[in-house]
């Protein structure tokens, strides 16, 4: 068993990687280290892989119509994640849908969390497992691109 200190000191620096080598460390996390370079490629096109926010281009284009919708369905939970404009948009080093996160989160996760780089690899991680290989949506993930 670790020390507590150990733990703590992991966690911080888990917190403070930059996004490329967050991607690494997820990418390994999985058993799958071919992602890294889909990732990387991810993180170049959305963020220039830099450890961003809110994407500014699209604040107000997604953020209301995806709270609203998820909520709807169930996966948000209004009482614990109230909409406040801007923060329910694109977010993160991998351009991840705030509202859309909820399947790869806990419930009543915040959107910020997309902001930490190790967060936004792993949600961008499990969505690529999800959506491209456990699916077989192999035509609908343009992610292969970038390999």
């Amino acid at each position: 068993m670790w020390p507590i200190r150990s733990v703590t000191v992991l966690i911080a620096v888990l917190l403070a990687l930059p996004p490329i080598p967050a991607a690494r460390v997820v990418a390994y996390a999985h058993g799958r280290p071919d992602l890294v370079a889909p990732l990387a490629g991810i993180c170049r096109r959305e963020s220039r892989c830099r450890p961003i926010g809110v994407h500014p281009g699209d604040v107000g284009l997604v953020a209301g119509d995806g709270w609203y919708g998820q909520v709807r369905l169930g996966h948000l939970r209004p009482w614990c994640q109230p909409y406040r404009p801007a923060t329910w948009s694109t977010r993160g080093a991998w351009g991840l849908s705030a509202a859309s996160a909820w399947p790869y989160l806990p419930a009543c996760y915040q959107p910020a969390w997309l902001d930490l780089p190790i967060v936004s690899a792993w949600v961008a991680t499990r969505r690529y497992l999800d959506r491209c290989e456990r699916k077989r949506r192999r035509g609908w993930c343009h992610w292969r691109r970038f390999r």
